[in-house]
């Protein structure tokens, strides 16, 4: 989905003339979106030869005064293609939408663009708003699925105690925005994924069964698991509480295939203390030889625990496996200084609560001292509210650099 576009009204396109191929800058986009403006655009120092009239920018913060000037729009109507995924952190960073052209890699899914168009014949199903997103953030928006949503596909390999290479393919249904980054008071998504830790959470059920379901219509698998808790771990097992009802009704339930053999905590570790933590943690309880497996877990981090997992059933005999997560941990930051909704009676911040449907919306931090008046505001219209509180216009560009 869109994190800071307002898809009804996109009036200009940033095309990065360094990283697309012909088709994508010879596409016809007025015929999907009537009078948009395009800009072609190509770093100074390039080499780049295209057949196309460019604009020349030193860096983004610039370029993207230059853009707002001439457009004389904000960043909500503005967005960008490229096959680049560091040009799109750069634009993600100044709320300007971003859609890639290949797959992202795994050591930059940290920085997920809105859109992903591998293929040209998916570009115009982006652009008329035809593709949904996400598919868990469209069901942590809407409460229900929307025809078009679509995975985070990332594929890699892994090596085996053996020295033998097998593929992993990891889906996964949206960003999550971690308790230290400032969005996550507003996302709905993050704010799913924590209360899947220690509720049942209906939108994350209905994410999961469908996506599981759409897998199983395209390759047939034998068993679909999870990653489980740890020994020592006495809390609520989130996936326990699934219940799948589609796959269900397909004979298909989740089983408890792995488990840990020691307690570890991740939390604070960087990429090579985690990765040793959870070397050989995991067991297997179950016959899964030549079994095509589906193993879900809720965040992926760094990956290594959905690794160390397909690599242990990988080792125990299983013929495939696919992995699906709930989100995929972000680290993308803002050049804009964010601003947070407040509430109208006492000023105080708004933040994204749960009813007891499981349904969001924003409330008053401080609602206690005025419970009698209720200033709630619904999910949808809040969402749209901070994209209006925190575009990007010309005024309030903050080059990061003149900090230092």
């Amino acid at each position: 989905m869109w994190k800071w576009t307002d898809p009804d009204n996109i009036k200009a396109i940033i095309l990065d003339v360094d990283s697309l191929d012909e088709a994508y800058l010879s596409f016809p986009y007025n015929q999907y979106i009537a009078d948009v403006q395009l800009f072609f655009v190509k770093d100074n120092n390039s080499t780049c030869d295209k057949e196309v009239e460019v604009t020349e920018y030193i860096d983004t913060t610039t370029l993207l005064q230059d853009i707002l000037k001439d457009s004389k729009y904000n960043s909500t109507s503005i967005i960008s293609i490229s096959n680049n995924p560091l040009f799109l952190k750069e634009m993600m960073q100044n709320h300007i939408g971003t859609i890639l052209t290949c797959i992202l890699a795994k050591d930059l899914l940290r920085n997920t663009p809105d859109f992903t168009a591998c293929k040209i014949n998916s570009l115009p199903k982006i652009l008329k708003g035809e593709c949904s997103g996400y598919g868990a953030e469209v069901y942590a928006t809407y409460g229900k699925g929307i025809p078009k949503m679509t995975l985070l596909k990332c594929e890699y390999e892994i090596s085996l105690s053996d020295g033998t290479k097998r593929e992993v393919i990891v889906f996964m249904g949206g960003r999550y925005y971690s308790e230290t980054h400032q969005y996550l008071i507003n996302d709905p998504l993050s704010r799913l994924v924590l209360n899947f830790k220690e509720n049942y959470t209906k939108s994350v059920d209905l994410f999961f069964d469908a996506a599981l379901s759409s897998l199983r219509k395209h390759e047939s698998f034998d068993i679909l698991t999870y990653v489980p808790l740890k020994p020592k771990e006495n809390k609520y097992d989130r996936f326990v509480g699934l219940k799948l009802e589609k796959n269900s009704k397909d004979g298909m339930k989740l089983q408890r295939v792995l488990e840990f053999n020691k307690n570890f905590s991740q939390k604070g570790n960087n990429f090579y203390r985690r990765k040793e933590n959870v070397k050989g943690a995991f067991n297997v309880i179950s016959d899964i030889n030549g079994k095509n497996i589906i193993v879900i877990d809720d965040v992926y981090s760094t990956g290594s625990t959905i690794e160390e997992a397909i690599k242990t059933l990988y080792e125990n005999g299983a013929n495939k496996v696919l992995a699906v997560l709930l989100a995929v941990n972000q680290m993308t930051e803002s050049n804009i200084e964010y601003k947070n909704l407040k509430c109208k009676l006492c000023g105080n911040e708004m933040k994204l609560r749960i009813n007891k449907k499981g349904e969001l919306f924003f409330g008053c931090t401080a609602f206690y001292r005025h419970k009698v008046i209720s200033t709630t505001i619904n999910l949808k219209q809040g969402l749209n509210l901070l994209k209006d509180k925190n575009k990007l216009e010309v005024t309030n560009i903050r080059d990061l650099e003149d900090e230092y």
